[in-house]
């Protein structure tokens, strides 16, 4: 049983040391070492491109990303099984909460799954208080 529905900004937020809210996204991360999360499949893209993006703005090193990625795999973070049916949902999802389709995801997966959300996003917060989804408090 997963702990938690992580998003993908706040875990690239433990890699780049200049954002914002990093010390909720620590926070989370400690958690980790008691607690699963869960995320939809699209968490992997996006924080695989984001790290490839910090590293071509030179924000990190290629060392670096291939460490992050190396850590992010001996995480306890597991996939959730979503059909595509269920993917096909998320535009009227996202369109109800002012989301883009990629936040609508993890606000499915965290309904679906009746698991607290981890984000540092603003508006994603909002949709999850709007749809009786609690956040993570650490």
């Amino acid at each position: 049983m997963s702990d938690l529905v992580l998003d993908a900004s706040l875990t690239l937020q433990w890699f780049l040391e200049d954002e914002a809210d990093r010390k909720y996204s620590l926070d989370v991360l400690a958690s980790l070492a008691e607690k699963r999360a869960l995320v939809p499949i699209l968490w992997s893209y996006e924080v695989g491109n984001g790290l490839l993006m910090a590293f071509r703005r030179k924000r990190i090193s290629l060392d670096q990303m291939d460490g992050f990625l190396t850590r992010l795999k001996a995480l306890p973070i597991e996939a959730a099984q979503q059909t595509p049916s269920e993917v096909f949902e998320l535009p009227a999802l996202a369109q109800a909460h002012g989301l883009t389709n990629y936040d609508a995801a993890y606000l499915a997966v965290a309904t679906t799954s009746k698991l607290p959300l981890a984000t540092t996003d603003n508006l994603l917060r909002k949709a999850a208080a709007a749809a009786g989804v609690r956040i993570v408090a650490v």
